[in-house]
């Protein structure tokens, strides 16, 4: 994930918007360190259920943040993008914009990832 992001630093070069570019470039980077943080953390949490099912939340909640971003920036799809949607160019055909709602809606994962990791860290404190 952070060399994904590093990489999408050259969005910017091939995108329609180009400030959509550098958050993709910014999620990424900053997505791929939190995995790195997290990957240190893993160990202590043992392994069961629910430490599967939020390394599964992780993985597929970070790098479909990342994918959305960086579709939104190379189709210029504004339609999830409150704050800096209005100075972004048109032109992102219907199924781009679900597409990337789609994928930015999936990074919900994020947060019950957050939620398993905290009830795995309780569960281990308990027993």
């Amino acid at each position: 994930m952070l060399l994904l992001g590093l990489l999408s630093g050259f969005a910017p070069f091939f995108a329609k918007s180009k400030i959509a570019a550098l958050e993709a470039h910014n999620i990424g980077v900053l997505q791929g360190t939190l995995l790195f943080a997290l990957a240190a953390v893993w160990p202590s949490l043992g392994r069961g259920r629910v430490v599967t099912a939020a390394r599964f939340c992780g993985l597929v909640g970070l790098y479909a943040n990342w994918l959305g971003a960086l579709l939104s920036a190379l189709w210029s799809a504004k339609g999830m993008f409150i704050v800096n949607g209005a100075s972004m160019p048109g032109g992102a055909a219907p199924w781009m914009e679900g597409t990337v709602a789609v994928l930015l809606n999936i990074s919900i994962l994020v947060v019950v990832m957050s939620v398993l990791i905290l009830w795995a860290a309780a569960k281990k404190q308990d027993g």
